[in-house]
């Protein structure tokens, strides 16, 4: 299965593609469909979803995927409404009693630059989602059922703005730290990574205790201890033994992979403290770490955050 950030890659580049399309529906929708169940990594035929999928009542379903999802292509700039009771016809009769299929779970009406995406079983007079071709990359997560038929779609808009205001507190810490040249840059850029990590896996229950919070917490008064204090933490999560494994650092546990291994020591300013004393208060959980990754590279380098780092390896289990 393709991670959230080859999803991401994969849909900026479809966006770019079809953004401007302005032909007719019959010429490019099977086209366009192909190529966005690929930018999920799924085949569109190895799933089993059809295209031109005949119903006697009904007529032919764009696209239809037993049991998952149907999809109604419409021409660029149609309004979607005129197609919601021919969707709803279709959706109906995409149940198979006999053959012990049920009427498809998503509903997606699509007009190229536009999507909506229905859930009739459950919310049959209200899209679930609404967007634009353009916002799909940061809403891949509405259509993730596309990447195979056990994936839970995210319709969760707040959880999106959570995550870009955890975002933005962590670059204005960075910054901060950049423009007084506390470090220099690849240090600085380890030093987030090695903090996001933490405040990912202590929300996450990874780490009890707290440490770094806790720690930020123990500098507060005196920042010039941050180097020392911080560098200690992300020191004993690159150790497997137990040794300094007491105190506020009593609950850490050693992090494979890369991560730690080059502990990042950088001593902070209180209003750094006070910045990421403010980044561990919110709930990292609902930090979508794909989302909050892409918001980063662009402060960090595109190089800097990739799979295995920060919130993508807490969730993981590091």
């Amino acid at each position: 299965m393709a991670s959230g950030e080859q999803i991401q890659a994969n849909l900026r580049a479809f966006a770019d593609k079809w953004g401007s399309y302005t032909g007719t529906e019959r010429s490019e929708a099977q086209t366009f469909l192909n190529e966005l169940f690929a930018c999920y990594g799924s085949d569109r035929m190895a799933v089993g979803a059809n295209f031109e999928d005949f119903r006697s009542t009904a007529g032919f379903m764009d696209l239809h995927w037993p049991g998952i999802c149907i999809v109604e292509m419409k021409a660029p700039n149609r309004d979607l409404r005129v197609a919601q009771h021919q969707v709803d016809r279709y959706w109906r009769e995409s149940a198979d009693f006999e053959a012990d299929v049920g009427a498809a779970r998503w509903v997606i009406l699509c007009s190229f630059q536009r999507f909506e995406v229905w859930e009739p079983g459950r919310f049959p007079t209200r899209a679930v989602a609404t967007f634009d071709l353009a916002e799909l990359p940061d809403r891949y997560d509405a259509l993730g059922f596309l990447a195979g038929p056990n994936v839970e779609p995210s319709f969760a808009e707040h959880y999106r703005e959570l995550t870009k205001e955890a975002a933005k507190v962590v670059a204005q810490a960075f910054h901060a730290l950049k423009d007084r040249s506390a470090a220099p840059p690849n240090v600085l850029q380890r030093f987030v990574l090695q903090s996001v990590w933490c405040m990912f896996a202590e929300d996450l229950g990874m780490l009890d205790g707290y440490p770094f919070q806790a720690t930020l917490n123990a500098v507060r008064a005196e920042p010039e201890r941050s180097a020392a204090e911080l560098g200690l933490l992300f020191r004993v999560l690159n150790q497997k033994s137990s040794h300094n494994r007491k105190g506020r650092l009593a609950g850490t546990r050693y992090v494979n992979g890369e991560l730690f291994a080059d502990p990042a020591e950088v001593e902070l300013d209180r209003a750094e403290v006070e910045l990421l004393l403010r980044a561990t208060g919110f709930d990292w959980r609902k930090v979508d770490p794909t989302i909050f990754g892409s918001l980063m590279e662009g402060v960090l380098g595109r190089d800097s955050w990739g799979p295995g780092t920060g919130g993508d390896q807490a969730r993981r289990g590091a």
